[in-house]
């Protein structure tokens, strides 16, 4: 399903707790290679953001939402595929599970000096 769409949607309520989390979506999207219209705030979004995946709104601010969907709209396609590109690269430096394994054994190496 995800292959036919032109952007990726993600939304969170507002709540500090749920600020503190990357929602595992973010990182279907982003493994996915789609370009990601974000509606969160914390963490989620600075993946987002940091990635250059896609398009953010603080949660719960409509306006800005609508604004984000109208600026990845107004994007050529390349520009959105470029989008799609970076996400799918920072999911592979960051989430896929070898990268995670390895960050893993050398926080254990670390730590056992």
């Amino acid at each position: 399903m995800f292959a036919v769409v032109d952007a990726l949607l993600v939304t969170l309520r507002r709540d500090p707790i749920l600020a503190l989390t990357i929602p595992s979506k973010v990182q279907s999207y982003l493994a996915c290679g789609k370009p990601i219209v974000g509606a969160l705030d914390g963490e989620g979004a600075s993946v987002i953001t940091e990635s250059g995946a896609g398009v953010c709104a603080p949660t719960e601010d409509p306006q800005r939402l609508a604004a984000e969907v109208l600026s990845l709209r107004n994007v050529d396609a390349d520009m959105r595929a470029a989008m799609g590109r970076r996400g799918r690269e920072y999911f592979l430096a960051n989430f896929e599970k070898g990268a995670l394994l390895d960050q893993l054994e050398q926080w254990c190496r670390d730590v056992s000096g």
